[in-house]
């Protein structure tokens, strides 16, 4: 069969024996459902089986070693559609690159934490993005003291580069150029009296302000060209737009037009200025009607007259709607498709002008005109938005391929080299290799859905290592998957700080079986110690008191039977071997020749790269809530910062914040309880040579560290009774609980009561403990679009790779409706 396991590692096959079944708790009650290994992987390649190009082992590795580059954009929200055009490059130009993709969703606040998180990893060459120019505006001095390359193939925002000190390249026009080339194909159409308005957002309000902007002198008079697509060099007015000459008018009227007919109670202070067009406001804490926003012009040749800014959040007023032929609408494509629409219903039938955001396929349906109105027309980047986006790509990607090792400004130098056009040194485009064309808005489909954002197919809350590797599957498997994670740094998961102990044996026999699939997809042989995950085989013992017994044997069994080494030893054998350990109490163990102990955090980096690598986003954030209402075929997720997101799937991985997130079954107490758990290292000779050890009778645990913090110490840790705590973990301990480790764990290590052992390091983390230590692996309730996997007890590190493939299926067999 083919490879519908995890990337390259050894897996079970419809030909391979299974450990035995996992038996997969219905978490809505107590029945149960056998689901065995074979069986999910017969649920993922249902899903696979339309996904084509599924990389091989050799090819995901080859992928590992390439050079990487970060792109942000929206790739959910209302401005996803801009988005596309990274993603569809991203994919394209993905041989020589690994392109992992950021989603800020357009919001500045998220662009800066993806910015700072992207640096604060340092492990990409170069950043494609931001699209949104607020964005860019907050980020791109991150990048520059990090030495960091940028190109902007989209971000219009003028003077974005003033600061850039050679390190950034934009590839598309500004919008100085675009609000001078709007007015000239404004004037060309034969329209004399226009007005303005905006959405509100930092875009809209740029654009207006650059529009209405008084210009001392215009371009020489050129000979009028038919009306349609108007050609521009991208730095000043339209090659072919003729200035239509604007008769001198008394200041605060038009013709016609009564200066106290504009609306009463508007925004404050939004009357002032001068203006080709309407400027009605009323003046801060009155409720004077009188306008004064109204200017004269020149003839033909002369100044270019400003046009008053009408704040769209105010509406169109009567005398508006009479005193205009033409609005200029700046906005966001669905801020400023509002605007028509409102401007419509108050009886305008003049033509529009629309900015360059509503260049996207979804304007048409979200502007809805009716029939036989005057043609609405949108800017757009010469040669379409893709265009430059895939120039970037092409440039950087060649750049890239010549020598993988490039970085900073020679890279930039090289990127350079490979574009398809010039580039100032601040890195502006030259004169001439960009503009803006003026295209009709098209009809609006006769049928239409409601345009709510793009919506991703499942939605992952949780970076820790069930949450990546969960992302990697599904995202391996065609998903569009987005990992939802707080990326400013803090530690605050139980991956973070476990203790990463890695072993097939478990006593309850449901967590066996995942732990027994788990080495099969990850922890067994084919992981090529230290491998991607750090493991490192140290040999493991499970301490059995006679309560155990029983399923110490059937343990041992089934582990033999699925080819995972394994015996019980006897007391008397397990001092002979290790001396260092006490063997007071203990009936047998269970020994692992092959178990040791994996790094988690490495581990969970490893798996959310290859989600990355095969087109997961992610999205830096905090849940707040889950909005699922029955029947609903999508799952609201409420983000702190920034508005919702939309998926048709939800995967709670989310540890010991669980309970902290509204709206599933799980919310509040019912997710179960959160405990501190802290373990230290220690250093004395007597440790020399002791195994990964579980002590089922005391409840103490331990390994030894090889390599890296502590190396050469043997790690400690004793149950604490600290119930209820808040998520969160550090790596300091006080003297008292150093003192409380080694008093409980000298029971089974004697030399932690000597003097002479050395306290090296501590770590202190906190879990969800679930009841019966059960965790909650599956659909939140029957007909759920949130699937559970979370309440792991401590035990979730080792199992993880199995509950991330079950996990995977239950949210894929959600898309696929089963």
């Amino acid at each position: 069969m083919p490879d519908l396991l995890w990337e390259g590692e050894a897996g079970i096959g419809a030909e391979d024996t299974a450990p035995g079944p996992i038996e997969t708790e219905a978490v809505s009650g107590d029945a149960a459902a056998v689901v065995t290994p074979g069986g999910v992987v017969s649920a993922l390649g249902t899903w696979a089986g339309a996904v084509t190009g599924l990389r091989s082992a050799e090819a995901e590795a080859a992928a590992d070693a390439l050079p990487r580059g970060a792109v942000v954009g929206p790739f959910s929200g209302e401005r996803a559609a801009w988005g596309e055009h990274l993603e569809r490059a991203a994919a394209h130009y993905g041989s020589a690159v690994t392109w992992e993709l950021y989603d800020d969703r357009g919001e500045t606040e998220t662009a800066l934490q993806i910015a700072e998180a992207v640096v604060a990893e340092g492990r990409h060459t170069l950043v494609v993005g931001h699209f949104n120019s607020a964005g860019a505006r907050v980020a791109l001095p991150v990048y520059r003291a990090a030495g960091l390359p940028v190109l902007l193939p989209l971000a219009t925002t003028p003077d974005l580069l003033a600061d850039s000190t050679g390190t950034i390249l934009r590839w598309c026009p500004d919008d100085r150029a675009q609000a001078a080339d709007l007015l000239a194909a404004v004037r060309s159409a034969g329209h004399t009296r226009i007005a303005v308005a905006h959405d509100g957002t930092p875009y809209g309000t740029c654009l207006a302000r650059l529009v209405r902007a008084p210009r001392p002198t215009a371009p020489p008079a050129r000979p009028a060209l038919p009306f349609g697509a108007v050609v521009s060099d991208g730095s000043g007015p339209a090659t072919g737009a003729v200035p239509v000459a604007v008769p001198a008018m008394p200041a605060g009227r038009l013709p016609g037009t009564d200066a106290s007919s504009g609306p009463a109670g508007g925004a404050a202070g939004r009357g002032a200025g001068t203006g080709l067009g309407t400027g009605f406001g009323t003046a801060p804490g009155t409720g004077s009607r009188a306008g004064t926003g109204l200017g004269s012009g020149t003839g033909t040749g002369g100044p270019v007259a400003a046009v008053e800014v009408i704040d769209g959040g105010d509406g169109p007023t009567a005398g508006t709607v009479a005193a205009i032929t033409a609005l200029v609408v700046c906005g966001t494509h669905a801020g400023a498709a509002r605007i028509g629409r409102e401007w419509r219903a108050a009886g305008f039938g003049g033509a529009f002008y629309f900015t360059d955001d509503c260049a996207v396929d979804e304007f048409a349906a979200l502007l809805a005109e009716p029939p036989g109105r005057p043609a609405a027309h949108v800017a757009r980047m010469r040669g379409g938005p893709e265009t430059h986006v895939d120039a970037a790509f092409a440039a950087a990607t060649a750049a890239l391929t010549e020598d993988p090792e490039r970085t900073g400004r020679t890279l930039l130098a090289a990127v350079r080299a490979h574009a398809d056009r010039g580039f100032t040194a601040r890195g502006e485009p030259e004169a001439g290799s960009v503009g803006w064309d003026f295209t009709p808005v098209p009809d609006a489909p006769r049928t239409t859905a409601p345009v709510r954002g793009r919506a991703y197919d499942v939605i992952i809350v949780g970076a820790g290592v069930v949450g990546a590797a969960t992302a990697s599957v599904l995202a391996r498997h065609g998903a569009r998957v987005a990992l939802v994670a707080p990326m400013d740094g803090s530690q605050d998961h139980a991956t973070a700080m476990s203790g990463g102990l890695v072993r097939s044996y478990e006593p309850d026999p449901y967590l066996r079986g995942l732990a027994l699939r788990s080495h099969q997809l990850a922890w067994g042989p084919a992981a090529l110690a230290p491998g991607p995950y750090g493991f490192m085989t140290t040999g493991s013992l499970v301490l059995c008191g006679d309560p155990d017994m029983e399923q110490a044997r059937k343990g041992v069994a089934e582990l033999n039977g699925a080819g995972v080494p394994a015996e019980l030893l006897a007391p008397g054998e397990i001092a002979a071997r290790f001396p260092g350990l006490a063997v007071d109490g203990i009936t047998a163990a269970v020994w692992e020749p092959e178990a040791g102990y994996a790094d988690p955090p490495r581990a969970a980096r490893a798996y959310r790269d290859r989600a990355l690598a095969h087109g997961a986003r992610l999205l830096p954030a905090l849940v707040r809530e889950l909005v699922a209402p029955p029947g609903a075929d999508r799952v609201r997720v409420l983000l702190e910062p920034g508005g919702p997101v939309e998926a048709r799937a939800v995967v709670l991985a989310a540890g010991g914040g669980t309970g902290h997130i509204a709206g599933h079954r799980l919310s509040g107490a019912d997710a179960g309880r959160t405990k501190s758990i802290r373990y230290g290292f220690f250093h004395h000779p007597a440790t020399a040579g002791l195994p990964t050890v579980v002590d089922l009778v005391t409840g103490v645990w331990g390994r030894p560290q090889l390599s890296g913090e502590a190396a050469g110490g043997y790690m400690a840790g004793r149950p604490v009774d600290e119930w209820d705590v808040p998520p969160g973990g550090d790596d300091t301990l006080t003297d008292e609980q150093v003192a409380y480790i080694r008093e409980g764990a000298a029971v089974r290590w004697p030399w932690l009561a000597d003097p002479a052992t050395r306290f090296l390091a501590g770590r202190r983390g906190v879990d969800l403990y679930a009841p019966r230590s059960r965790p909650h692996l599956g659909r939140s309730h029957a007909g759920s679009r949130v699937v559970l996997a979370t309440g792991w007890s401590g035990a979730g590190f080792k199992t993880a790779p199995a509950a991330a493939e079950l996990a995977a299926a239950e949210a894929l067999e959600v898309l696929t409706g089963l």
